[in-house]
């Protein structure tokens, strides 16, 4: 297994964590293929994924040479669009439905892929087919990752609120606890778009701030290191994975890894904080 690629160093304390500027891809199909040994019932789901990732990791370089120079501006670009048609062309068919998903991208105009791209962008998931937004996801993550890792800091504004992105304004996939450095122990939130990570207190709700009634809850099976966090009083969720506990986790395989836990949430009355675009609802 490959190192973490968001380790932390030294001794500064960093509000806002930037994606690595060779990609988290590579460590990410890694860990969607381990975890794909031990969950017989997503196996098929998480090497897929794995799969996905790895084109993704293929494709980081094309991306770097097409950034745009605002990331707003993103899905007028015509690079994006030639990732996700890449994507297409290299992902394996393994049955008659995600073939079907994959000629309707190649044969997608310019127009369509743009209004793909950007009710992703917009959280428009509503109007977004489920079949088709993580392959849109894949592609858009890998130009906004690519944008985010060699973004300067002092380009960095407040986020809009605690909840979003301080770089795209996308909502987390999850939150980790960090292990190594001056980070150890310390609670990030992560970007489910552009990868970037920025700092939140511990036990304390991540969409109204409460901390007076906290609750934590795990399936058992599943190990100790995803966890998720609910607040009872606005009644939201997130989940919460320890590196500490399992230096290997990787927030976006380890969230549909633990999709068992999302099911409990919805169970015990529980709204998810954000989401995983790689398993969008109806998915």
């Amino acid at each position: 297994m490959e190192s973490n690629p968001f380790a932390g160093s030294g001794s500064e304390i960093p509000a806002v964590r930037l994606p690595p500027t060779d990609g988290p891809f590579r460590h990410r199909a890694a860990r969607f293929r381990q975890l794909a040994r031990s969950r017989s019932s997503l196996a098929g789901y998480l090497n897929l994924m794995a799969d996905l990732a790895e084109i993704q990791a293929g494709l980081w370089d094309d991306a770097a040479a097409a950034l745009p120079p605002d990331i707003s501006r993103l899905p007028e670009n015509p690079g994006w669009r030639a990732t996700l048609r890449s994507i297409a062309d290299r992902l394996k068919p393994g049955e008659p439905g995600l073939a079907s998903l994959l000629d309707r991208i190649r044969q997608a105009a310019d127009e369509e892929l743009a209004t793909w791209g950007g009710r992703l962008l917009a959280g428009d998931f509503d109007r977004t087919d489920a079949g088709i937004a993580p392959l849109v996801a894949a592609a858009l993550q890998v130009h906004m990752t690519s944008f985010a890792s060699r973004l300067a800091r002092e380009r960095i504004g407040p986020a809009r609120t605690g909840s979003a992105c301080p770089v795209c304004d996308a909502l987390p996939v999850a939150s980790l606890l960090q292990t190594g450095g001056a980070v150890h122990g310390l609670r990030y939130l992560v970007c489910s778009l552009c990868g970037c990570e920025w700092r939140r207190p511990r036990i304390q709700c991540i969409d109204c701030g409460s901390s007076k009634d906290v609750a934590y809850f795990a399936i058992e099976g599943l190990g100790e290191a995803v966890k998720a966090e609910g607040c009872g009083a606005c009644r939201t969720y997130v989940k919460i994975m320890d590196r500490d506990k399992d230096a290997a986790i990787d927030p976006f395989a380890d969230d549909i890894a633990s999709l068992a836990l999302d099911l409990l949430m919805a169970e015990e009355g529980y709204r998810r904080l954000g989401i995983n675009p790689l398993l969008v609802p109806g998915g």
